[in-house]
């Protein structure tokens, strides 16, 4: 299984809830710039899913637009910030018959996902914007390993 862990563009204090923040200008073209470079370098998803959060949604429609994902994008609570780990795992072992995923989130949701799916104690947080692809050849069940990042103020991917 191939998984992209993707964290929102930056939001705009534009909302009187935290859940309801939209992406900013910047935000935009960040995510913009990461779906860009992940359609070249083989975002062929065969499922996205994602945070209910506003910027959570917004990125999730910006990259599958960019990759020319046809499917429909999945809303799960598994992917809010403060989301367990183990919901998340729970959440791929379903979905073991997916090639490719995408899952977009949050801090601190994603990084300790990140660590336990690398089988390490603690994994840096994503900046806004960044897309972290991992191989997981065994599923959820057994570490897999990072293969590259693509930062999003440049659309570079940077090889561990």
């Amino acid at each position: 299984m191939r998984l992209t862990l993707i964290r929102h563009g930056e939001a705009g204090d534009d909302a009187p809830r935290d859940e309801l923040r939209s992406l900013t200008l910047r935000g935009r073209a960040a995510v913009g710039r990461v779906g860009r470079a992940l359609r070249r370098r083989g975002g062929d998803f065969t499922l996205i899913a994602t945070s209910p959060l506003v910027r959570a949604v917004q990125t999730a429609e910006i990259i599958a637009a960019a990759v020319g994902y046809g499917g429909r994008v999945v809303v799960t609570e598994t992917l809010v910030p403060e989301g367990r780990v183990s919901r998340a795992l729970a959440l791929l072992r379903s979905l073991e018959g997916e090639d490719s995923i995408a899952l977009v989130a949050h801090e601190p949701i994603l990084s300790s996902l990140a660590g336990t799916l690398l089988g390490i104690e603690r994994f840096p947080a994503l900046r806004k914007g960044e897309a972290l692809r991992l191989r997981l050849p065994e599923g959820a069940e057994s570490p897999g390993e990072l293969r590259w990042r693509i930062d999003p103020e440049t659309g570079s991917r940077e090889t561990p």
